[in-house]
């Protein structure tokens, strides 16, 4: 079965359910690949800076394997046909990546706006968008705490 990760939490859960489909250990799995356990657990766990040639190796150990693509056609939208209640500089054409157009909402939010992305991407995508954008700073302190008081409102709505 193919997976699509979008994240190192999603990776790491897929490692680890693989792992333990095996009935391996993580003990068994570093006898096998001289990987440390603790660094095992740790991309099992979604550890961001993990060495990505060790990543490689572990999945390769558990008969996983990364492919990389172009994001397929459901991850794209033409940001003028979504409804959005601010107009934004949209100069990039009428296909973008949906973590594009989420973080653009992201850092000037209206909530609204918010609303139509869950309703058209899902929460899971805009959470993993918010998470990579804090991590990297890409987001202006002064709008932190309003985006994440929206957001953990937008979450309570169904």
């Amino acid at each position: 079965m193919e997976n699509v990760v979008h994240n190192p939490a999603e990776l790491g859960e897929i490692a680890g359910k693989t792992r333990a489909e095996l009935g391996l250990r993580q003990s068994d799995l570093h006898a096998y690949t001289k990987l440390n356990p603790r660094f095992i657990g740790e991309v099992e766990h979604g550890k961001a800076t993990a060495q990505i040639g060790k990543v490689m190796q572990m999945l390769e150990s558990i008969g996983l394997e990364m492919v990389i693509r172009p994001q397929t056609r459901e991850f794209m939208a033409n940001p003028h046909t979504l409804g959005l209640s601010r107009g934004r500089f949209w100069s990039s054409g009428n296909q973008l990546p949906a973590t594009r157009i989420i973080a653009r909402v992201l850092a000037d939010p209206a909530e609204p706006d918010l609303v139509k992305l869950k309703q058209h991407f899902g929460m899971g995508l805009i959470l993993a968008t918010w998470k990579r954008l804090t991590e990297r700073g890409d987001i202006a302190e002064s709008v932190v705490p309003i985006t994440r008081t929206m957001l953990r409102k937008l979450a309570t709505i169904s």
